[in-house]
């Protein structure tokens, strides 16, 4: 944007076609760059927490948030393509976490039945463990 001049477009853009006036221009252009630099900071951090796969998959159930939120607030068309994708971001978000329900239903079992079976194994000799 520096290079071609985009800045001074936006200049432009915020005095004429901006109906809010320009200050509110620059105040939502900054808000939303601000943001932004908080979503891809807290993809980052959960990267490092957890796995790239979580965050993958957080940003999959976003962009769907995303193309939810376009159609209800700016009146966008939800065509064909938006609804197959939707659905494919959607079902890919609830498989996941389906899978860790799972995963972690079956730890607990195990962790339960690894408890149960140490008491067992412990000898008792005249009511003194």
């Amino acid at each position: 944007m520096a290079w071609d001049g985009g800045f001074s477009q936006m200049k432009e853009e915020s005095q004429r076609i901006f109906d809010k006036g320009s200050t509110v221009y620059w105040v939502t252009v900054m808000a939303n760059v601000v943001t932004w630099q908080f979503c891809f900071m807290g993809t980052a951090g959960m990267v490092f927490l957890t796995s790239s796969l979580t965050g993958g998959i957080c940003m999959t159930a976003l962009l769907s948030m995303n193309v939810l939120g376009g159609v209800v607030v700016f009146k966008d068309a939800f065509d064909g393509f938006k609804a197959v994708s939707t659905v494919l971001c959607v079902w890919g978000f609830c498989s996941y976490v389906y899978g860790m329900y799972n995963k972690t239903v079956e730890e607990k079992a195990r962790m339960r039945n690894k408890n149960d079976s140490s008491t067992e194994l412990i000898p008792i000799r005249d009511g003194v463990s």
